[in-house]
């Protein structure tokens, strides 16, 4: 068995989920927010459910937050209850289990659920709205689905899980905080930015 995959299998495991399944993330602090989306995330699970029975047949759903048993009932494909969880090294786990990130906000900024998900090269799924589509680089790194719309949220989860090259987008996750959102990118950025300031405004230039 590849090293990888033994991996994923450990982290699975550990936290309970099946070891031979592919793993659909959904993760907010409340998950019965209506801000965080979860009626377009149900409607577009019963679409891929419906459309791909065979893709849905070798997945499940894995629900990091507050409530999230009071909604894994309403979704077309076995979905596990994580929990709210604080505990950072837990939350990596969680991230590392995962083979798609999906947050289907209908408001935010730029969400550090999403930066927690590349960071651990987990290619991501989201509305386009807010500063999402900034951190989704479309079919580079995950998938922008236009605003509300269930149908091509279902679309870009099919896209990660089936018809991507899943290696070269978990990989560009992976690279895109390292070059825009690591500590190194945004220090870089803040000197520039202090360094314009300290130049002496020209006359012409007033």
């Amino acid at each position: 068995m590849p090293l990888i995959h033994t991996c994923f299998v450990r982290r699975k495991a550990a936290l309970g989920l099946p070891t031979d399944k592919r793993v659909i993330l959904f993760v907010s602090q409340r998950v019965t927010d209506p801000r965080k989306g979860m009626p377009y995330f149900v409607e577009a699970i019963r679409l891929l459910a419906e459309r791909h029975p065979d893709l849905c047949d070798d997945t499940v759903i894995a629900i990091l937050g507050g409530h999230a048993e009071d909604v894994t009932g309403q979704l077309a494909v076995p979905a596990y209850p994580l929990g709210y969880v604080s505990q950072p090294q837990r939350i990596v786990q969680v991230y590392n289990a995962a083979d798609v990130f999906v947050l289907p906000s209908l408001e935010d900024n730029l969400p550090n659920t999403l930066m927690e998900a590349m960071a651990c090269g987990v290619p991501c799924v989201g509305f386009q709205t807010g500063g999402i589509p900034e951190m989704i680089d479309h079919l580079q790194n995950g998938y922008v689905a236009q605003f509300r719309q269930s149908v091509d949220l279902a679309k870009g989860i099919h896209y990660v899980l089936a018809e991507a090259n899943y290696e070269e987008i978990s990989h560009n996750s992976v690279q895109k905080v390292a070059r825009s959102y690591s500590q190194q990118s945004v220090a870089k950025r803040y000197i520039a930015v202090y360094e314009a300031a300290r130049q002496p405004v020209k006359k012409n230039d007033r």
